[in-house]
């Protein structure tokens, strides 16, 4: 049987409060075949236990060799459908890609991948994340390094949102340097998505691609593009998001819940006088939180989340009037 795999890389923000909707129509379309493949993948874990050294855990993957009985299977290769070329999607696609399996992207919209589209903030990627993309390849992690904002390295945690006085203090450097981890770091989005992307390569992505819906064929599953082009592969790996056709297409639909906060988000052009010692703070305030971080090239991210009713919408100019009107 075919395998469909589900994955959504969550992000606070758009899992409460985006209301992204696409039209499914129905179109007469028809598939591209191609013919069975007999691999499949074995995931092996291998984790610590007490009294060991304080040696970094091992993870590994192993993918299950042809099959050596049937000539031609040696040359055929597990052909794997990703929905959706955000960052979780390209990620699968670059491990995939460097495994050596044949990979295809389907991206509805890479105007924003490409940095044409609506504004994406920064992302911060902990030291074992990018330990992992290390893993997959190492040039692109290089790059992505490179490309980032050491935060790790300054002191960085939770303080009280009035008197600014500091809660906890967390050392993300200590442990990143005892287990040979890079420090982490924080990088714009769109930044992230273009090296990805790039590694990936512009053959294996293929853009105003949305998938509405999928099909399991038994020895292999389809895809269908919104514009109603079917491709066929052997794996299908839903990478699309909060509003995800192949989750419900696999789940039936599901509605979002409401966490009851809105998170307004910003990028500010201002270099803080202790910049040098501090990485990000989070303001706790009653029902409500404020994070300011430093991303890098004089410039600051902040996101605040405030407790109020779903389905709020800015005022003119895109000011939001708060009553009373401040936060903290």
């Amino acid at each position: 049987m075919v395998s469909s795999m589900f994955y959504n890389s969550v992000n606070l923000s758009t899992t409460v409060f985006s209301r992204t909707h696409f039209p499914v129509p129905v179109y007469k379309h028809s598939c591209i075949d191609f013919s069975r493949y007999d691999h499949c993948i074995n995931y092996k874990f291998r984790t610590g236990t007490s009294g060991q050294s304080k040696n970094p855990t091992q993870m590994k993957a192993a993918v299950a060799e042809s099959p050596t009985n049937n000539s031609d299977s040696e040359n055929k290769k597990l052909r794997i459908l990703v929905a959706g070329g955000g960052i979780g999607g390209l990620v699968f696609a670059l491990a995939a890609k460097r495994k050596g399996f044949e990979v295809l992207v389907f991206e509805k919209d890479m105007s924003a991948i490409r940095g044409e589209g609506q504004y994406r903030g920064p992302i911060q990627i902990q030291s074992n994340a990018l330990a992992a993309l290390e893993a997959i390849d190492l040039d692109v992690a290089e790059e992505v390094m490179r490309a980032g904002c050491v935060t790790g390295d300054r002191i960085n945690g939770l303080v009280d949102g009035i008197s600014g006085s500091w809660y906890i203090k967390f050392d993300t450097f200590t442990p990143a340097a005892e287990k040979g981890l890079p420090v982490t770091r924080v990088i714009s989005r769109m930044t992230l998505q273009q090296i990805l992307a790039k590694a990936v390569g512009d053959e294996i992505i293929l853009n105003e691609s949305n998938v509405i819906d999928f099909k399991d064929h038994g020895d292999k599953v389809s895809v269908v593009l919104e514009n109603g082009q079917c491709y066929a592969g052997d794996l299908l790996v839903g990478a699309d998001g909060i509003w995800s056709k192949v989750r419900k297409n696999l789940f039936g639909p599901q509605e979002a819940i409401f966490s009851g906060y809105t998170c307004y988000t910003g990028i500010a052009d201002f270099v803080p006088a202790d910049i040098e010692s501090v990485g990000y703070r989070v303001f706790l305030g009653h029902k409500q939180y404020f994070v300011s971080s430093d991303v890098g090239a004089g410039k600051m991210q902040w996101y605040a989340f405030n407790k109020e009713p779903a389905g709020g919408v800015d005022g003119p100019e895109g000011t939001l009037s708060l009553d009373p009107p401040y936060l903290f």
